[in-house]
């Protein structure tokens, strides 16, 4: 009987220990985890941060102090990932890699430093001999309010971008570029110098590419003759045949060539390329009889 008692006395604790456990509370994070993504050129930069709220209380100054070391968010430090080389401002180089972003908050200036030791808990280890980068950027006054602190890419181009730190009533910035010129130069050659290698796509890239970065136009209308030779027909070719043109100074023959882009493209009901062509007919008349 006893050893009967004794199972049952187990079996009661047991029972009680998997409600404790199952009684567990789970809260959300006050400070959500957030992960952007953006191409940059051939790059690709990730960052990673906690998002912390404002909740009544007074930023900048007082819960993040100015002239002190702040980690850019909440949790763990802030951090960006890099592929390729990165140019921050347009003049200092971040080698591929993983990087802390810490910030010095101030009333009139920041500082935002890149440091190589990107997997701190916050900024309480922080070395300043780790640091690849500092720069300093000018603080910007919000007219609304941003609740929850955020970092976003904005302005973004092919091959740049600018990443904003925005809380509060406050907002900084900075530049981030990664160089292509030389990588695509370096295939349109390569194109053009095979002989065997003769692809109306690739003509048309080398030509849309010259176009694009203001170099020999002669030979961007070379290329865009060469493409339209081996793909008669391409509307969207035919219209950067045109903005070669256009880009010479030639606006007769710019809205001639977009005209037949237009009739092109309604033999293939892309509507798109037809208000996009009739757009610049538009302007390029309108140029052409200020010209006169």
């Amino acid at each position: 009987m006893k050893k009967f008692y004794a199972i049952i006395h187990l079996l009661v604790l047991l029972l009680a220990a998997g409600s404790l456990v199952q009684a567990q509370i789970v809260l959300p994070d006050l400070s959500p985890f957030s992960t952007i993504t953006q191409k940059i050129g051939f790059n690709e930069v990730r960052i990673e941060y906690s998002r912390p709220s404002v909740r009544g209380r007074v930023i900048f100054g007082e819960l993040v102090p100015y002239n002190k070391i702040w980690r850019s968010g909440a949790n763990q430090s802030t951090k960006m990932f890099i592929r390729e080389e990165l140019t921050i401002q347009d003049q200092y180089k971040l080698v591929p890699g993983t990087y802390a972003i810490y910030t010095i908050p101030g009333k009139e200036e920041w500082t935002i430093i890149f440091n190589r030791d990107a997997w701190l808990w916050g900024n309480f280890a922080y070395n300043e001999g780790s640091d690849a980068i500092r720069i300093k950027v000018k603080p910007q006054q919000l007219k609304e309010q941003v609740e929850t602190f955020t970092i976003d890419f904005a302005n973004v181009c092919s091959s740049c971008a600018e990443v904003e730190l925005k809380w509060d009533y406050t907002k900084v910035s900075f530049r981030i570029s990664s160089s292509i010129d030389d990588k695509v130069m370096e295939d349109i050659k390569k194109f053009t110098t095979n002989p065997e290698g003769r692809i109306a796509g690739e003509y048309y890239l080398s030509a849309k590419y010259y176009l694009d970065t203001d170099r020999d136009l002669k030979q961007a209308m070379e290329w865009i003759d060469k493409a339209l030779k081996l793909a008669p027909g391409a509307y969207w070719m035919t219209h950067t045949k045109a903005e070669i043109y256009a880009k010479m100074g030639n606006y007769r023959e710019a809205i001639e060539t977009a005209q037949l882009s237009i009739k092109e493209a309604r033999e293939k009901n892309d509507e798109d390329y037809v208000r996009i062509n009739e757009m610049e007919i538009a302007k390029w008349k309108a140029v052409k009889k200020e010209i006169k």
